[in-house]
């Protein structure tokens, strides 16, 4: 859990400070470091990540967050 809650927070860390001067490398560094953070997830955490990304129509962000 604490996988997932620092991801959490690192995206909505970011989303708070995100201004019109924000560029795509800063948005693209934050995606990774989300990546990182779910990457260390247990496995039924990054499965229940997986169901939750399949229930909101976005299963293909999971092999671009590497959770397979």
């Amino acid at each position: 859990m604490r996988n997932l809650a620092a991801a959490l927070a690192i995206a909505t860390s970011y989303l708070d400070r995100r201004s019109a001067t924000s560029t795509e490398d800063g948005d693209i560094e934050v995606l990774e470091a989300v990546a990182a953070e779910l990457q260390q997830a247990p496995s039924d955490e990054k499965n229940a990540l997986i169901s939750a990304l399949v229930h909101i129509g976005r299963a293909d962000l999971i092999d671009g967050l590497g959770l397979k």
